[in-house]
């Protein structure tokens, strides 16, 4: 299947050190003018314009000449906000996304722009600011009652209609929000991975056909704890810390509600109880509107499935660590292919953001490598990302790159699953277990485009 690019009359691509400007977009193909020599005309097929957009040479500008964007890049000294230092791209970060906080709820009629109507929503205002921003849930740990936090505050009337102004006419681009006085003036690991690997441990005894409680649920989690406490005496090991019952409890709070009832009660009955999908938005084009979310599973469970665990020697078996990972997973809504999926340790923003690349590249020789019987070209510039509200999603780095690659963002609220019911979908059936992941995740990448 020959792809097909989108491309704006405001748009440049460089290639082989030539610039050029898309002219017109037809069945056959494109007709592009170089820059800085009127007249001069070249007409590439859709197949030679993959190709060309797949060498590393190869660089596309989305509105390069669009007025707002000149307007940009004459006033401002970077072209994305990852070149920015990280103080100043998360100073970015959250001023757009009090910008769209403000635009949505004036959309909705809840704010106006006047200083009194201004005044009453600041409260609303603030809250929907601070669920966008996602800060306080990308934080490395909870705040403890009565602890300090330090929230940013919204400026006032006269600051916050100057930001939307220049927010709006520079076509929503975080660039206009760079303050022009930029230029004046722990995250390290609570748990070694033993540890990590046995507090996890709470979530499948937890999640158990016998339903236990959570007390007991924790009380177990520390006895497992205590035994391997005791085997590394007798070896001369150091011990293991033993968790508090609230850190175990926090480490269970962040399981998959649905896998938890899954097990506990059964698929069918998590099925009933949750809301899985919705009819869902109307896309017509491949990569108009992807849909990007995160699971959690077991990895020996996975390799085992798969045949992979059988191939590794007896040694490597030995010394390979048990526990979970999250699978990164990205499905366009237009064809049900499955464009991206990564394997992380834990969630972080870097791995989300390997993940959203893969989505942009070819990755056959991936199919290729695992011997799959279809290629895995399925990729392509995206429209409108939809994400959940998880800490890699809402952090200032992955938030950042998406608004550098000019992506639409979109960050459903929380605890509404329908609202991103593609995805919801895979992980609801192949979510429930890590046995069903690895049944279904060599089958979604090669479905062919409708």
């Amino acid at each position: 299947m020959t792809l097909r690019f989108r491309f704006s009359n405001t748009d440049m691509i460089t290639t082989a050190g030539v610039a050029m400007r898309p002219l017109e977009i037809n069945d056959a193909g494109g007709t592009f003018e170089r820059v800085g020599q009127p007249g001069i005309t070249e007409a590439f097929s859709h197949q030679e314009l993959a190709e060309m957009m797949r060498r590393p040479d190869t660089t596309y500008f989305a509105g390069y000449f669009d007025r707002a964007a000149q307007q940009i890049r004459r006033s401002k000294p970077v072209e994305v906000i990852s070149e920015l230092p990280e103080k100043v791209s998360r100073l970015v970060i959250w001023r757009k996304a009090f910008c769209d906080a403000f635009l949505a709820l004036e959309a909705a009629g809840d704010i106006k722009r006047t200083q009194e109507a201004y005044d009453q929503a600041r409260a609303r205002l603030g809250a929907e600011t601070q669920r966008l921003v996602g800060e306080a849930a990308a934080a490395p740990k909870k705040a403890r009652p009565g602890e300090e936090i330090t929230i940013r505050g919204i400026p006032g009337s006269r600051t916050a209609f100057q930001w939307v102004r220049a927010y709006q006419a520079s076509s929503y681009s975080p660039l206009a929000l760079i303050p022009d006085t930029y230029r004046s003036g722990t995250r390290d690991r609570r748990w070694c991975p033993h540890a990590e690997a046995l507090m996890n441990q709470v979530v499948e005894i937890y999640a158990d056909t016998q339903r236990p409680t959570r007390v007991q649920a924790i009380k177990e989690t520390q006895a497992l704890f205590k035994e391997e406490n005791r085997r590394r005496a007798d070896a001369g090991a150091a011990p293991l810390v033993i968790p508090s019952a609230s850190s175990i409890q926090r480490r269970l709070d962040m399981a998959d509600p649905f896998y938890l009832y899954a097990k506990r009660h059964g698929a069918a009955a998590a099925a009933a109880h949750f809301t899985l999908f919705s009819i869902g938005p109307d896309v017509v084009r491949p990569i108009e509107r992807v849909e990007m979310d995160e699971n959690r599973l077991d990895v020996i469970s996975l390799l085992t499935l798969t045949g992979i665990w059988s191939h590794l020697p007896r040694e490597r078996q030995e010394r390979f660590e048990t526990g979970r990972r999250w699978l990164y997973i990205a499905i366009d809504c237009a064809t049900k292919c499955v464009v991206s999926m990564r394997l992380a340790e834990t969630p972080n923003s870097d791995d989300a953001i390997r993940a959203l690349r893969d989505i942009f590249e070819d990755k056959t020789h991936l199919a290729q490598a695992a011997a799959c019987e279809s290629t895995w070209h399925h990729h392509g510039g995206i429209g409108t990302l939809v994400s959940d509200m998880g800490p890699a999603f809402v952090s200032d780095d992955f938030q950042g790159t998406v608004s550098s690659l000019a992506i639409t963002a979109h960050l459903p609220h929380a605890g509404r699953p329908w609202l991103r019911g593609f995805i919801e979908v895979i992980l609801s059936h192949a979510g429930a277990s890590a046995h069903a992941i690895a049944g279904r995740a060599h089958v979604f990448p090669y479905r062919g485009a409708r």
